[in-house]
C-alpha cells in the first residue's frame, strides 16, 4: 500500500502510448475518413474526446500510474492524441483541460474507462466500440 510506484521510464511510456493509440486506432476503421474528433462544423465531439481520455485513464491506473501525475498524465494523453489525430494533439489536449467537467465529456470518460476495464477482463465478449459508436453518431 505504502509501496514505491512503479517505474514508468521513458521506454515504458513510449510503449504503452503505441499499445493504447492502436486499440483504439482499431476503433477508427469503421469510421469512414476519420482523421479527427471534429464534427462538419469543425466542434470537437464532446463523448469522443471524453471516451479517448477515459480509456486511456483507466490503461494507465491498470499499470499503477495515475492520470493527475503531471508527469504522466498530459504527456501520455498528448501522445495518444497524437498518434490518433495527427496536427489535432495540442487542440484536443487544450479541450480537456479547460472542458473536463462537461457532462457529454464526462459521459465518455466513463464510457471509455469501462470498455477498457470490461475489455481487460479474461473472458471478455467482444472488443470496445465506443470510441467508433460517438463518432458515427455525430
Amino acid at each position: 500500500m505504502f509501496g514505491r510506484k512503479k517505474s514508468f521510464d521513458d521506454d515504458k511510456k513510449d510503449e504503452f502510448v503505441k499499445g493504447i493509440a492502436s486499440m483504439l486506432e482499431i476503433q477508427l476503421v469503421v469510421v469512414p475518413n476519420r482523421r479527427s474528433l471534429n464534427d462538419t462544423k469543425g466542434r470537437i465531439n464532446r463523448r469522443a474526446i471524453g471516451y479517448v481520455y477515459g480509456f486511456v485513464d483507466c490503461a494507465l491506473r491498470s499499470t499503477g500510474q495515475d492520470m493527475s501525475d503531471a508527469a504522466v498524465g498530459v504527456p501520455i494523453m498528448f501522445q495518444v492524441l497524437r498518434h490518433l489525430f495527427p496536427g489535432h494533439e495540442r487542440a484536443y489536449t487544450d479541450f480537456l483541460i479547460k472542458q473536463s467537467q462537461d457532462p457529454e465529456v464526462i459521459h465518455g470518460m466513463m464510457n471509455g474507462g469501462q470498455q477498457y476495464a470490461d475489455f481487460s477482463k479474461p473472458n471478455r465478449k467482444g472488443a470496445p466500440m465506443g470510441l467508433a459508436r460517438f463518432l458515427l453518431e455525430s
